[in-house]
């Protein structure tokens, strides 16, 4: 009975017993290489938005400065006025490192952020806060799914806190995911309960095998991607060699005036033609009920100010606008949207994260942005001249005062006046 058993089973213990020996065995150490990083950097997939080593390598390289910039879609709308291509262009001080692509919000930014605790430290970071995550539904599965990876969970359980924060990343993490790996333990931080010492050994095991295989497998995570050499290096010769904003805008006006010749919308060319041409019909008044105001996003935000807060991280917020023709054509309620932003930024300032870069009233200035929802050109130019300034003279971060009742279910449904919620 045994010999049959082993027959059947043996096989596959031998072959997870190689695969533990051939992770254990990889190196660990970090090589850093400036035109790797570099390529790094812009490589927005989510492969590379999970790999570990690939972001706290360029993020710790002492020798050039990397800094995090947290977002989503706007970071693949390149041209020539990208952050990507201006640092670039006119070798600053630093250069951005994107994390984030469509679908990926505060809850996944806030488990990303688990990998890499101490290369955000003291340190100097970008978020773009989209209102348009705010949806009445929420995060849905599949988007978090994409985005998340068992290293991500491992380093948060090795926090070993259950405190409100872990409490409300917990319940998150197994709405999105219910069958999930070590759900016992995550399970535990969920209901405020310590974890016990068999508990820990087992996270710092997965934690450690985790961190291992992220190891082995992260140069796939930056391979076969050309974001650099495509999107980054051929635009640098289209803008002037003597950096000037007033040249600048005047390149934006030049590339949005020949790239938007097909639409009323003030929208890129191609972005109309494969996006929007066939079903532009379809979509008139399409987004008349819509509001941002009420949504569990709120409480994902909480998360990632919190780690900001812990990390001693000073961060600038960008909250970028809606195309104003687009929002007329589809029926976005602009009140609506005000008072969205408006709820954001309390959240925000009366914790003490008044760097903030709002530039959500301006989506009717012409060639501000580059389709719907995402600057371009102008937008970007804008954008530009308030995070350059604040990332290329890094200062300590505020004093934070965080609040816990901003992961209450009564400010994530909250509708009135923001200043007046108790």
């Amino acid at each position: 009975m045994l010999k049959r058993l082993w027959q059947i089973f043996g096989p596959v213990i031998c072959a997870l017993v190689l695969v533990v020996v051939v992770i254990y065995a990889y190196p660990q150490g970090r090589k850093y290489s400036y035109e790797a990083e570099k390529r790094s950097a812009v490589t927005l997939t989510n492969e590379n938005f999970k790999s570990r080593k690939n972001k706290t390598t360029a993020l710790s390289d002492q020798n050039h400065r990397f800094v995090p910039y947290f977002g989503s879609s706007e970071w693949l709308r390149f041209d020539a006025l990208h952050p990507a291509v201006l640092a670039e262009k006119y070798d600053r001080n630093y250069r951005p490192y994107f994390i984030g692509q469509r679908g990926s919000a505060s809850l996944n930014q806030y488990l990303g952020m688990q990998q890499m605790l101490p290369e955000l430290q003291n340190g100097t970071a970008v978020y773009v806060l989209s209102p348009q995550w705010f949806t009445k539904k929420g995060y849905n599965s599949a988007a978090f799914q994409q985005f998340f990876n068992n290293d991500q969970l491992s380093s948060f359980l090795s926090q070993n806190q259950t405190d409100a924060n872990s409490q409300y990343a917990a319940k998150r993490i197994l709405e999105m995911k219910p069958e999930i790996t070590m759900k016992s333990q995550l399970s535990k931080v969920a209901k405020g309960q310590d974890l016990n010492t068999v508990d820990k050994t087992y996270i710092q095991f997965m934690a450690e095998l985790n961190r291992r295989e992220d190891s082995l497998f992260s140069p796939l995570a930056a391979s076969n991607n050309a974001n650099y050499d495509k999107k980054v290096l051929p635009y640098l010769k289209e803008l002037p060699d003597q950096f000037s904003y007033d040249a600048l805008d005047q390149l934006a006006v030049r590339d949005a005036e020949a790239h938007t010749k097909s639409n009323d919308f003030g929208i890129d060319d191609r972005f109309y033609k494969e996006r929007l041409s066939k079903k532009i019909g379809k979509l008139k008044g399409f987004q008349k009920n819509l509001s941002y105001e009420v949504s569990q996003e709120y409480g994902d935000l909480q998360l990632v100010l919190n780690q900001f807060a812990k990390s001693n991280t000073n961060v600038i917020f960008v909250i970028p606008p809606v195309n104003s023709k687009w929002m007329a054509y589809t029926g976005l309620n602009q009140d609506m949207y005000d008072a969205t932003v408006s709820k954001i930024r309390y959240q925000l300032e009366s914790q003490g994260f008044t760097n903030i870069a709002d530039f959500s009233k301006d989506g009717d200035q012409p060639y501000f942005m580059q389709d719907t929802i995402h600057m371009g050109w102008k937008g970007w130019v804008a954008f530009d001249r308030v995070v350059n300034s604040f990332v290329s003279n890094p200062t300590p971060a505020p004093s934070y005062k965080l609040n816990d009742r901003f992961y209450s279910k009564d400010w994530s449904g909250y509708t009135g006046t923001p200043s007046q919620f108790k």
